[in-house]
């Protein structure tokens, strides 16, 4: 197979590139800066990124159908529409927890947005969860005593909920039904310890297969549906936070980063061309 080429679209020196998301309609991509407080829109036709500057650190958001957009932010999910104003806070779901703020997520093929929350101070402390926000707008929390929820994804029949908690080393898979939001027993998808990256936001080829943002290993990878590794991809950052398909016949992929010291186009935004392999149109928030 043809290596990938490997590109830094923008080298945006993001605090924490995160959560990209394409949108087919505008074919633009849309991505967040955590810890820079702004969300980004990037148009690949022109080259040109544009900045938002919101005050809130977003972790994760999802487009919607019926425009505008859900984030999930520091004290819980917000509504804003692009070149509006500020974002509308709509509610927080972890008010009981002031250190926590909303991390990895992304949309189920029905429409909901799940998106996982992480305790900021520490980390490594055991105080984040995974919520599932209903069209409705009504949170539920799904799982609880989660260090760092990243690799949310859906199996392309939206029957596979995937997750990872970034310390453990593991991404788990569950049976889901989005119709009746049952979610089955946890089994083990997959054990990253001996590769050289944690594990960190993921999303899913038209194929089934699992692609997988190694952090702090500088590595992409791409697990079957089965569990087992397919490929390995070297990329020319040591933080790699999660990959998006994109473009026209959505057979590229947008990778965002962290900043890391003394690491050129850290904290850029990279495409990833000739990667063997195409996305599903992201799914929109139903609400």
């Amino acid at each position: 197979m043809v290596a990938p080429r490997i590109t830094c679209l923008v080298d945006a020196q993001a605090q924490v590139g995160e959560g990209p998301v394409w949108d087919q309609v505008d074919a633009v991509l849309w991505w967040t800066d955590i810890n820079g407080r702004r969300m980004h829109r990037f148009d690949p036709r022109t080259g040109r990124d544009e900045a938002f500057e919101l005050g809130i650190r977003v972790g994760c958001f999802a487009l919607r159908a019926k425009g505008g957009m859900i984030l999930a932010a520091e004290h819980g999910f917000w509504s804003w529409m692009p070149g509006s104003g500020a974002p509308e806070h709509l509610f927080d779901v972890e008010a009981d927890r002031i250190d926590n703020r909303m991390n990895d997520g992304g949309c189920d093929r029905a429409g909901n947005l799940f998106a996982s929350s992480m305790n900021l101070s520490d980390p490594r402390r055991p105080e984040g969860a995974c919520w599932r926000l209903t069209p409705d707008l009504r949170a539920e929390r799904i799982l609880d005593g989660i260090r760092i929820g990243n690799g949310i994804a859906f199996s392309p029949d939206g029957g596979i909920f995937y997750f990872a908690d970034t310390p453990t080393n593991q991404v788990i898979a569950r049976a889901y039904d989005a119709a009746s939001s049952r979610i089955g027993p946890p089994r083990l998808f997959t054990d990253t310890t001996a590769l050289e990256g944690l594990p960190d936001g993921a999303t899913v080829d038209a194929e089934g297969g699992y692609w997988l943002a190694g952090v702090t290993g500088g590595e992409l990878y791409r697990f079957t549906p089965d569990g087992g590794l397919d490929r390995t991809i070297d990329v020319p950052i040591s933080r790699p936070t999660r990959p998006m398909f994109g473009g026209p016949a959505l057979d590229r992929i947008y990778l965002t980063s962290i900043r890391a010291d003394g690491e050129p186009l850290s904290g850029g935004l990279f495409v990833l061309e000739n990667v063997g392999a195409h996305g599903l149109p992201e799914p929109r928030f139903a609400g």
